[in-house]
């Protein structure tokens, strides 16, 4: 177990910083609408790729994504969307529009 997660009843759930990079990205990402690829090439480190590499699978099919990584990184990687889609609000998508909602019009 990293820095990056906590177990919480037997589940990864993001810590506080790991949600501060994941909202990060996602505005970087999604607002702003720079490319994966751009910004992976911008992230310091492998806390920040991690967090950027999360962020980006918000564009991949959940089953897709279970195709590819091991069961516990899965729980996280859902659990981070789930943080993303319930709780990321940037100022720039207007009051009372969720991360969800900006993630369907785009």
């Amino acid at each position: 177990m990293t820095a990056l997660t906590q177990v919480s009843q037997g589940n990864y759930v993001p810590t506080e910083g790991m949600k501060e990079l994941l909202r990060r990205w996602f505005y970087l990402k999604f607002v702003q609408k720079k490319s994966t690829v751009e910004l992976m090439a911008t992230a310091s480190d492998l806390r920040n790729k991690s967090a950027l590499s999360i962020v980006a699978l918000l564009d991949v099919d959940e089953q897709m994504i279970s195709q590819v990584v091991g069961k516990k990184r899965l729980i996280f990687v859902q659990n981070c969307h789930a943080y993303l889609k319930g709780s990321v609000n940037p100022v720039d998508l207007g009051p009372g529009v969720s991360s969800n909602q900006y993630l369907e019009l785009s």
